[in-house]
């Protein structure tokens, strides 16, 4: 019986999830010839076509489909396995802070693999606004945490990626032009402070209508289309749709970066935050949105 070659189920599944094959050499750091070549033996390997040309586009056929959904198991398994026997001392506790913002993004696309590659670090995460998560870290009660703050401020953050803050409101919300604006804000952030200061400066009449205890009922809040709110531009759900308010916003830039433990020489958080930066580096390099 034939084997399946666990480098080109590797370059499989990059096709699969960039959806070119260009995509896929950057993240299996090969030539895209290379990776074409590839291909090719894998099929003659399982005697069927995997692909199909659409125009200048490669998609996959049903066996190339189905043939994905084995290699996301084999990859697993074989990635769980090197992980034991390559890394058996990298086990142990790490404590990850994540700003409100950014869990979903966290859990959807951070953290992904990680578990795979390091089975026996176990993570505890805690959601918080970032200056609390900053506090918590400084204090040695987290051990690495995801924060965004503004680009003039001076913490000592590993840079990931920027954004824009941006104003913005359930597609749904309407009031009337001689009514004050409603306005949701999050009770221990600082951008509902600064969404109150930048309207105050520019003399738009508003009402603070909501003020939230977390960041997920000041989202819910602008969802539902009770009121308008600053948030940042990754966090827009599909129900809201972005403002012009003239206060400038466009200029104030969000740096998300990581902060760890001062002092502490640890391998697991240090696996940790090298696994969160190669997948923001991995975006960078295939241009591929933070958020999606």
């Amino acid at each position: 019986m034939k084997n399946l070659d666990i480098d080109q189920l590797r370059s499989l599944v990059a096709i699969a999830d960039c959806g070119n094959f260009s995509g896929a050499a950057d993240r299996v750091h090969r030539t895209q010839s290379a990776v074409s070549q590839q291909m090719k033996k894998l099929e003659l390997t399982t005697g069927t076509s995997l692909f199909e040309k659409q125009g200048r586009n490669h998609t996959l056929t049903s066996h190339g489909v189905h043939l994905v959904s084995y290699a996301r198991q084999i990859l697993g398994l074989n990635d769980q396995a090197m992980a034991y026997f390559t890394s058996p001392d990298m086990n142990g506790k790490v404590r990850l802070g994540v700003c409100d913002d950014y869990v979903r993004l966290v859990f959807n696309q951070i953290l992904r693999g990680f578990s795979d590659k390091h089975p026996n670090i176990q993570l505890s995460v805690t959601s918080a606004a970032s200056s609390r998560l900053h506090r918590m870290v400084s204090a040695g009660k987290l051990d690495i945490a995801l924060i965004n703050i503004l680009q003039e401020e001076t913490l000592p953050v590993e840079p990931l990626f920027q954004e824009n803050l941006v104003w913005v409101k359930s597609k749904t919300l309407e009031w009337p032009v001689n009514k004050p604006m409603p306005l949701a804000i999050e009770s221990q952030c600082r951008w509902g402070k600064m969404a109150i200061s930048l309207l105050q400066a520019r003399g738009i009449s508003f009402q603070l209508t909501i003020t939230a205890a977390d960041f997920h009922g000041l989202t819910a809040a602008i969802s539902s289309g009770l009121a308008v709110g600053l948030i940042s531009s990754c966090t827009m759900t599909d129900e809201m749709e972005i403002i012009d308010l003239c206060t400038g916003t466009r200029e104030q830039i969000v740096q998300t970066g990581i902060i760890r433990r001062p002092g502490i020489i640890s391998p697991p958080i240090n696996a940790l935050a090298e696994h969160i930066l190669q997948w923001n580096e991995s975006l960078k390099r295939l241009g591929t949105p933070i958020c999606e």
